[in-house]
């Protein structure tokens, strides 16, 4: 049975769905198929250093965490292999795929997110976020090597329980209100096995982490601590790409830490004061992918990177 919470949230799911709906039909003429090798073309592209190499429209919009640039810079000049790792989520009836992935940058491995938008088999679209340095703050996991997605990200849901467009926003979107405006996890649908990853290292249900530790906790019980008050706010929130088949949701948005919460709550029920980079004012910009699962979400998938506190998302 579908988690009434998220029942409860379609309404509003509805409302964050609506401009979207209006373009829906944009990438009708390019399929699953068409999408896929849309975004091999861009990461050939890349790797040659030549955006002529692809279909673009002639105002095509290219950023690059959150910054307008020319289609000749930044990724276009450094990149220098394929992607070791490269997870795609495609939605036909928007015409967009994103991708979750690691990308040989100079010397670097980074990780980033890419997201393309096409239109009339043109690219009008391309917005990356990239990781350029994969330590993080103070408190991140550790990222564990892949080549392949979970495989539950490539389940196709049964038609039977299989929620619909704006069940899946509502969804994601009672994640984000859950980080930003509530001290449980009470109100967000979260299956008791959910599993969250960000930039490749477990942060929550992780199958490594010490007893006891942040890390070790389920998605729900992590919310039950009110370690999130430190997230102050969360912005720009867009899901631009769904596949209902796979139940999945790309998301985008800011996080905002205003570095004036003094303490959060730890897993054994005391508080931890604040220090480190969470003490002063800074914003992550996030690009984040939810497995949902009869109405819960059962595996988070994020690449995020630090940004000016406040900084404007440039969509």
């Amino acid at each position: 049975m579908k988690s009434t919470l998220v029942m409860a949230a379609a309404m509003a799911g509805a409302s964050l769905l609506a401009p979207q709906s209006a373009a829906a039909q944009i990438g009708a003429t390019c399929d699953r198929a068409c999408l896929t090798g849309m975004m091999d073309q861009y990461f050939d592209a890349l790797i040659a250093h030549d955006s002529g190499q692809l279909p673009l429209s002639n105002d095509i919009k290219y950023t690059e965490n959150g910054v307008t640039l020319a289609i000749t810079d930044g990724l276009w000049q450094t990149v220098r292999a394929a992607p070791s790792y490269r997870f795609d989520i495609v939605d036909v009836e928007a015409g967009e795929i994103g991708t979750l992935g690691v990308v040989t940058e100079g010397t670097n491995e980074n990780f980033f997110s890419t997201r393309i938008k096409v239109e009339n088999r043109r690219i009008t679209e391309i917005e990356n976020l990239v990781v350029r340095s994969i330590s993080g703050p103070s408190g991140f996991g550790s990222p564990e090597p892949r080549s392949e997605p979970f495989p539950i990200f490539n389940e196709i849901e049964p038609v039977e329980t299989r929620s619909s467009r704006s069940e899946l926003i509502a969804a994601a979107n009672a994640y984000f209100t859950g980080l930003d405006s509530e001290v449980t996890g009470a109100n967000v649908p979260f299956d008791p096995d959910c599993q969250r990853l960000e930039n490749g290292g477990y942060m929550a249900n992780s199958p490594t982490a010490e007893p006891g530790s942040m890390q070790a906790l389920g998605c729900k019980a992590q919310f039950d601590t009110g370690f999130q008050v430190i997230v102050t706010n969360i912005r720009a929130r867009r899901f631009p790409i769904v596949d209902e088949e796979h139940g999945l949701v790309y998301a985008l948005g800011f996080f905002d830490h205003a570095g004036a919460v003094p303490e959060y709550g730890r897993p054994d029920g005391t508080v931890q004061p604040v220090s480190g980079p969470f003490s002063q004012p800074f914003s992550f910009v996030i690009a984040e992918v939810f497995k949902i699962r009869d109405g819960r979400i059962r595996q988070i998938e994020a690449v995020l990177t630090t940004v000016p506190y406040g900084m404007p998302s440039g969509w």
